[in-house]
């Protein structure tokens, strides 16, 4: 699962997002105000996200289906790199009104 993480924070800077920190991380997508704060805990083999940040018209609800359904897909298939790019640009659905 870690490393999936790994692959998953890869991926978002791969697709211009601004990363800080090293466990937790602050993720900024820069788009649509979309920020947010992850962290794993190996004790529990828990990853753990908190929206921090939006514009006004991104529906939360968005945004909660897209991580969502990301971090299933993260539990399902831990030891495979699961977010391709067409994955990612499912994920660019929280970005846009």
């Amino acid at each position: 699962m870690k490393q999936s993480v790994d692959a998953m924070l890869d991926e978002l800077m791969k697709n211009g997002a601004k990363i800080a920190g090293n466990n937790p991380w602050v993720v900024d997508t820069r788009r649509s105000g979309v920020k947010f704060k992850g962290e794993w805990s190996e004790d529990t083999s828990t990853l753990s996200v908190t929206l921090i940040g939006k514009d006004w018209y991104v529906p939360s609800s968005r945004i909660w289906e897209t991580i969502e359904t990301l971090m299933s897909q993260l539990k399902e298939q831990p030891d495979q790199d699961i977010l391709t790019k067409r994955e990612l640009k499912k994920a660019d659905l929280i970005t846009k009104p």
